[in-house]
């Protein structure tokens, strides 16, 4: 039994020490980021904008998306929603829209330990068009910082979502 209380205490310190370190390497680290990618579609940009703004689809096509729930709309009669999935729910609302070639929405929820903007610019190419999302984002707790530099990469949601939203325009 004596062994086990030395293994979990060796555990929570070795947890704690990770912890402290994630936490120092973060607030060496800005708090905000921008980063960038693109995707070549095939559909016209007015196909493409119909479903980057039908929210109450993203769960069909959005991996690990559980349901939207849309919210009353925000100032000057803004779309508002919230997404729910295993880690729990983020409220966003559209910033600035210019259908069907730019497209801005954002955290609306300043309590989050995270924050920011996602820009959606459609151009057209040829019969399809390219779409460009730029996410300026905000990581506000250091070693949730060091966490999304040094593990997850700042830019894993962006390509995350260009890779559902390929899937879904080739289905």
């Amino acid at each position: 039994m004596n062994r086990w209380l030395w293994i979990g205490a060796g555990a929570a310190a070795v947890l704690a020490g990770a912890a402290l370190a994630a936490d120092r390497a973060g607030r060496r680290l800005p708090a905000e980021h921008v980063t960038e990618g693109g995707l070549e579609l095939a559909q016209a940009p007015g196909a493409v904008w119909d479903v980057l703004t039908d929210i109450d689809l993203y769960p069909a096509w959005r991996p690990g998306l559980t349901h939207v729930e849309r919210l009353p709309a925000g100032v000057g009669g803004r779309p508002r929603w919230r997404e729910y999935d295993r880690h729990g729910h983020t409220t966003y609302e559209v910033v600035d829209s210019e259908a069907p070639h730019r497209l801005v929405t954002g955290i609306a929820d300043p309590d989050l330990p995270y924050g920011g903007t996602w820009t959606y610019v459609l151009t057209p190419a040829g019969p399809g068009c390219s779409l460009t999302v730029t996410e300026r984002g905000e990581v506000r707790t250091p070693a949730c910082r060091a966490v999304a530099h040094y593990l997850t990469g700042e830019d894993a949601a962006v390509h995350r979502y260009l890779g559902a939203l390929a899937h879904r325009m080739a289905a």
